[in-house]
């Protein structure tokens, strides 16, 4: 009588037939979500791409192979509901972060692993902000110490800023938003620098167990303040479904996979991330976000 295989003797003989990939791996599972994708996405973009995408970022962020993979395919699904590139053009990340309450073991015990929550980069939040109605145009800059730069905030609602091409910028002194309208008009958010440090504090997810801010905030903190700035000034924007969905979805955690649900009411916000984020990317301007 021929013994019955193994269950790591059939796992080996599944990745040989499929080239030495495990259909159970992560990026499998990425790969068979390809239709669900595409039903979710805005009309002209491709699931393909979303997965081209999606596979770099497995390839080249630390520890997210090791995620929660609903989290992971959670926050893709996000990302193509929302018509945004996971790791590409500053649009949005999906990033590993460890949490003590992973899972519960059989004694009803919390053991922690890696999660994935999803950070929508300021690109991101440019890009679906000139989805929204009447929006022409909208940016965020600093402004530093050298630099000619008042906001009045009387009848006018006036900002000028003259930067210093010619000498010693300084430190950085506020950070703000612009938003222009068609048909003409306006309007800006501003943030000092010691404010928005305030702000970095009180609303950080990631920090450590001691209340010490890590991650973006502190790699790339001009990146988090124009991402902060736009956010803000959102609150007075006329908004597009997506801009809206996109401020209920960032630094949150999803693993409801339907294509259609609403995205507000299947993302969860954990209050702290602990422990570390891992090779967070970013650019000059393009921060992979991790705070409001």
């Amino acid at each position: 009588m021929t013994a019955a295989p193994t269950n790591a003797a059939t796992a080996l003989a599944t990745r040989r037939e499929n080239g030495g990939v495990s259909q159970n791996s992560l990026a499998d599972k990425i790969r068979s979500m390809e239709k669900q994708f595409q039903l979710a996405m805005p009309k002209g973009a491709e699931a393909t791409q979303l997965i081209r995408d999606a596979l770099t970022a497995l390839r080249t962020t630390k520890n997210l192979e090791k995620c929660d993979a609903d989290s992971v395919l959670g926050s893709l699904m996000t990302c193509a509901q929302l018509g945004l590139r996971p790791g590409v053009l500053g649009h949005a990340w999906v990033l590993p972060f460890w949490t003590s309450k992973h899972h519960k073991d059989e004694n009803d015990r919390w053991v922690g692993g890696h999660k994935a929550q999803l950070v929508i980069g300021y690109q991101g939040y440019i890009d679906l902000a000139h989805r929204a109605p009447k929006v022409a145009s909208i940016i965020a800059r600093t402004a530093y110490a050298g630099d000619a730069f008042d906001v009045d905030y009387g009848i006018a609602d006036t900002i000028i800023h003259k930067p210093n091409l010619f000498g010693e910028r300084g430190d950085p002194i506020a950070y703000y938003a612009i938003v222009k309208y068609d048909g003409g008009g306006y309007a800006f958010f501003v943030m000092s620098h010691a404010d928005m440090l305030r702000y970095r504090q009180d609303n950080a997810t990631a920090k450590t167990r001691e209340g010490k801010v890590f991650g973006p905030w502190v790699d790339n903190f001009e990146g988090m303040a124009h991402k902060t700035c736009v956010r803000q000034l959102a609150k007075w924007m006329p908004k597009s479904t997506e801009l809206a969905q996109a401020i209920a979805a960032d630094e949150g955690v999803r693993v409801d996979l339907r294509p259609q649900a609403d995205v507000a009411e299947v993302t969860d916000h954990p209050e702290v991330v602990e422990g570390e984020v891992i090779d967070t990317p970013a650019t000059d301007g393009q921060a992979a976000d991790g705070g409001q």
